[in-house]
């Protein structure tokens, strides 16, 4: 009897480990990341954001409250607003990311009005599976967000990239003319995008000394990409299906995620 009741135990040890390794792996994790699209012409950016925050069929969550942020300072870099932990898909059903602005922004020289402060954006959930990780994007694009000196229409982008296959990658380099001269630009819009030119992941600018960075982003390593440099003083179209026209041809090169240096050569005249 004994034998018979040590056997059963095992058994529900057993089992009861085998559930709990079930109930992990079927946990994932959820970061929400805010990041800036900088514009040459603008030496700050500073918005008030009243609220940002996650809506579903099931649940709201507060990402951001409350806080004066300079967009510019995240120019290359990602900002950590929250990680959450879903197990069950269906807290994601119809998911949305809702921002709540103040209605100006100071851009240094003035305050400007904001035309829109309630922006609503879908979040597209249909590759999410659970027992992985993922990452949220969040992204202002303040070169297409500005228009004139009068009016600011905030430009969001948002995606979602599986953690499982993304890398944190640190991305820098210089701006040079071309590859004799090597005479710095400085100022100019450097963009990381998909192969087709289709959709614009990530833009930094080049400093003083023309160097730009790109700190800690998110890329799909299974993905490849493409580096370049826009074209100088253009107002770059956020509805675009085909950003090409906005890059100096000569200045586009493979992404290597595997390299940390690239200098990028846009040719004499530039």
């Amino acid at each position: 009897m004994k034998k018979i009741l040590y056997l059963l135990l095992i058994i529900l040890l057993l089992l009861a480990s085998c559930i709990t390794q079930n109930d992990n792996s079927e946990k994932s994790v959820i970061s929400f990341y805010l990041t800036d699209a900088p514009d040459e012409n603008i030496s700050k950016a500073e918005i008030n954001i009243k609220e940002i925050n996650l809506s579903s069929d099931a649940t709201k969550i507060i990402l951001l409250r409350n806080e004066n942020i300079n967009f510019l300072t995240l120019s290359g870099t990602l900002l950590i607003m929250k990680r959450i932990e879903v197990i069950d898909e269906n807290l994601l059903k119809n998911s949305k990311i809702n921002i709540t602005l103040d209605s100006t922004i100071d851009i240094g020289s003035k305050k400007i009005t904001i035309t829109s402060t309630e922006i609503t954006l879908k979040l597209d959930t249909s590759e999410f599976y659970p027992g992985r990780d993922y990452n949220v994007i969040v992204d202002l694009d303040l070169g297409t967000s500005l228009s004139g000196d009068t009016n600011f229409t905030p430009n969001f982008r948002l995606w979602m990239i599986a953690d499982s296959n993304a890398d944190y990658k640190n991305v820098s380099g210089y701006v040079f003319d071309d590859i004799q001269s090597q005479t710095p630009k400085p100022h100019r819009t450097v963009l990381i995008t998909d192969t087709n030119y289709s959709t614009i992941l990530y833009s930094t600018l080049s400093n003083s000394n023309g160097e730009y960075r790109f700190n800690k982003i998110k890329l799909d390593l299974t993905k490849n990409y493409k580096i370049a440099v826009a074209y100088s003083g253009i107002n770059i179209d956020s509805n675009s299906l085909d950003f090409s026209s906005y890059i100096i041809t000569d200045s586009a090169t493979t992404l290597d995620t595997n390299k940390e240096e690239i200098n990028l050569y846009i040719g004499e005249g530039q």
